[in-house]
């Protein structure tokens, strides 16, 4: 496997993201009283954050704009990055996310879908690429039609005079699938969640859970993860597209300056969740039934948009 270094200029296209302006469909029309046909503007505000992987150190991914169509007649509007964006996604886990949008004006109303253009291709180009944790690099790949997972169905609404956040969450646990012949394929699962309506959760793991006879590894600091599932008491199961699936899962990383195992959700929806503790997230295959052992359950109430604790998962 070609080794690759990162080049500068995908460090500056980082570092450049905050000064990024978004291009097209707005025209001048960028007071919140005007519009196309006189129709009143509201502002939409776009984040992305992440739901980690096991085994992936860096997971680089090349965004080159988003699309929305407006639930009227009216034609899609593209906003092209310039540069694009190179983002490694696995930063981006817990409460930590990064703005693709900063009040973007748009036509106020009803969007039917979101779209996030990206450039993935197995052509040894690396513009979106994973690094696994033995240091290889391996070119991420939208399979033939894949562009159609990039698509959220619904969800938005701008309001006139009004900012709006909302937050992408992207996957990765569900998103990215080794293939037979070891090619890692990036199928993308992502979901729209508007920022008023959602909260955090946080919370520790026992080390006693972490070092577990049944786990894989005598490593507390590998193959740990936390699912949450929709609803109290749910028996959880692992990612197959089957049984009860999990909304997101988070890692474990120990805190030093107090010695526990912790974790966070960040931009969960407000409801009802149960949360479950695995050891065994390293052989959970997306596209498997595979049998995960998970730990005792909690109930979790997130009923506002502040910081839920729970206790200790074990």
């Amino acid at each position: 496997m070609t080794k690759f270094t990162k080049t500068t200029c995908e460090l500056i296209t980082i570092l450049s993201i905050s000064a990024l302006t978004a291009c097209g469909g707005g025209g001048d029309d960028n007071s919140a009283g005007g519009g196309r046909g006189g129709t009143q503007n509201g502002f939409l505000t776009l984040s992305i954050t992440d739901a980690a992987i096991d085994y992936a150190s860096e997971v680089w991914v090349q965004f080159d704009g988003v699309v929305l169509k407006p639930a009227s007649d009216s034609d899609a509007i593209t906003l092209d990055f310039d540069p694009p964006m190179t983002i490694n996604l696995l930063a981006l886990q817990g409460q930590n996310r990064l703005q693709m949008l900063i009040n973007e004006t748009l036509p106020s109303g009803s969007y039917s879908w979101i779209r996030l253009n990206i450039t993935a291709s197995d052509d040894g180009v690396m513009d979106s690429y994973i690094k696994l944790i033995d240091n290889s690099v391996h070119d991420l790949n939208i399979p033939s039609g894949g562009e159609s997972g990039l698509q959220i169905i619904g969800g938005l609404e701008i309001i006139a005079n009004t900012p709006t956040d909302m937050t992408i969450d992207f996957d990765l646990r569900k998103s990215i699938v080794m293939t037979d012949n070891g090619q890692y394929s990036l199928i993308p699962v992502l979901k729209l969640i508007n920022d008023a309506d959602s909260g955090s959760i946080t919370g520790t793991v026992e080390l006693s859970a972490l070092t577990d006879p049944g786990c894989p590894d005598i490593d507390p600091a590998t193959g740990n993860a936390i699912y949450l599932y929709d609803g109290f008491n749910v028996t959880p199961d692992d990612v197959d597209n089957t049984g009860a699936e999990p909304v997101a899962s988070a890692m474990p990383a120990m805190n030093n300056a107090t010695g526990e195992y912790e974790y966070s959700f960040g931009f969960i929806p407000l409801g009802k969740y149960t949360a479950a503790f695995t050891c065994q997230a390293n052989l959970d295959d997306p596209l498997t039934d595979d049998a995960i052992t998970f730990s005792k359950t909690n109930n979790i109430n997130l009923s506002n948009t502040k910081t839920v604790s729970t206790s200790p998962l074990r």
